[in-house]
């Protein structure tokens, strides 16, 4: 090939243009370097159909002129198409005699004073999708094979220009459908923070729900029990003011003999010991229910005696658990003092205990009821347990058991939530581990282990 349509070849091979995707640009750089390479003025891009019936020009330059959306059809000129179906070059020395493109004489190639055409099918992905086509003025020119060379050569970088703007097509649509995704996703993100937003707010409340259900059933376990020694206290008060009134009137009458006086002595003695031991017993009760109760509100950080502390809790516990006909057992070591919160271990305590009146012995349960509640030290660290001998759990509920919202006793207004809210304060509250041991009629072991200082 001459070295000048070799440079005119390797320099739009190099451009970007052909690579960037933009076609217009991409014909409008092979149809000037043809014209420049060929020394015409003349030359076009001409595209098939699909189904091969017509070919459309879809650029022309013609005198620096461009032209587009002329067409011919299989029907107008069927010689001209049946040499487009051998798919190669068609060399037209002279256009008006040749016989592929001498039906184009009186309507194109006169009127435009064309005499000689080479046209260079374009292929895309092993098909021909249209042609280069030269048109040459003047004088009959015979095309060299440089020339047809060349113009093969301009043809496939075209082919090349389409592939890459496939590919650019392709990138926008993703680019497109990436940002459709994109602001998909938002607005479902969007909509899924809000339904977790709720989720988290009805969570919450229903959370709290929990723990002021475990208050009420310590509230009403301690009223229960406070009425017994508040009871007793009226009936020796009312017992004394009668023995008192008594006295008074024998005194009144003159009848009043030492005998009397000794009896009133013994009676009252009796009676004041008697209002005095339940209404400390009473005082006790409501000390040690306040401090449960508040600490389970505030959750604050202390150095306390763990030991001290869970007889503490047991005392508001063991109403509960005599109502329900259970028996309470603490065992603990001697004075383990720790820094932790001593609100989220009555929480532990007062919902693990709620818990076993609903699951661990059902009506048909037969036998004696213990609850076991204690502490062990384990040098630098606690481990607090809770045991009872009900019925147990299953493989499949021990895996589930600190599951929000998971139940066996829906039906009976369970919430799923007592076992979760033990689970996160043991987890996150008081950065230890909880150990379930259990099976079907082997009852229940729940082992807590924490620092003895609960870190931040």
């Amino acid at each position: 090939m001459k070295r000048s349509l070799e440079n005119i070849l390797l320099s739009v091979s190099r451009s970007s243009v052909i690579d960037e995707g933009d076609l217009d640009r991409a014909s409008q750089l092979i149809i000037k370097s043809v014209c420049e390479g060929l020394n015409i003025d003349r030359a076009g891009i001409w595209l098939l159909c699909k189904n091969k019936q017509e070919i459309k020009c879809i650029l022309l330059l013609d005198q620096n002129a461009t032209l587009e959306n002329i067409s011919l059809t299989r029907e107008q000129f069927p010689l001209y198409f049946q040499a487009l179906d051998s798919e190669r070059v068609i060399v037209a020395e002279d256009a008006c005699e040749h016989s592929a493109t001498a039906e184009f004489k009186q309507v194109y190639l006169v009127p435009n004073n064309i005499v000689s055409m080479l046209d260079s099918p374009i292929r895309h992905k092993g098909d021909m999708i249209g042609i280069i086509c030269c048109e040459h003025r003047g004088q009959c020119r015979q095309w060299s094979g440089d020339e047809e060379v060349f113009v093969g050569a301009m043809a496939d970088l075209y082919g090349r220009a389409v592939n890459a703007n496939q590919v650019r097509s392709f990138q926008q649509k993703l680019e497109q459908a990436n940002a459709v995704l994109e602001r998909e996703v938002e607005n479902r993100t969007e909509e899924l923070n809000f339904t977790i937003g709720q989720l988290k707010s009805t969570q919450d409340n229903l959370i709290e729900s929990e723990k002021m259900a475990a208050l009420g059933n310590l509230v009403a376990g301690v009223a229960h029990e406070v009425n017994t020694p508040l009871g007793i206290s009226v009936t020796s008060t009312s017992h004394c003011i009668d023995e008192l009134q008594k006295l008074k009137v024998k005194f009144e009458n003159g009848e009043l003999e030492e005998k009397d006086f000794q009896y009133f002595l013994e009676t009252m003695t009796d009676g004041l010991q008697l209002v005095e031991r339940n209404l400390s017993r009473a005082a006790e009760l409501v000390h040690n229910f306040k401090r449960t109760a508040a600490d389970q509100l505030l959750l604050e950080r202390e150095h306390f005696n763990l030991t001290k502390y869970l007889e503490q809790i047991s005392s508001p516990l063991r109403p509960l658990t005599r109502k329900q006909n259970i028996q309470l057992v603490i065992n603990l070591d001697q004075d383990v003092f720790i820094d932790s919160y001593p609100g989220a271990i009555a929480q532990i305590f007062t919902n693990l205990v709620s818990n076993c009146f609903r699951h661990a012995y059902p009506p048909s349960f037969s036998g004696e009821k213990i609850i076991v509640l204690g502490a062990e030290d384990l040098g630098d660290k606690v481990k607090m347990f809770y045991k009872d001998n009900g019925i147990g759990l299953s493989n499949k509920v021990k895996n589930k058991i600190f599951e929000p919202f998971f139940t066996t006793a829906r039906k009976d207004g369970g919430t799923g939530l007592g076992m979760s809210i033990v689970y996160n304060l043991v987890t996150q509250k008081l950065k230890g581990k909880i150990e379930i041991i259990s099976g079907i009629n082997q009852g229940l072991e729940i082992d807590i282990i924490i620092d003895k200082n609960t870190p931040d």
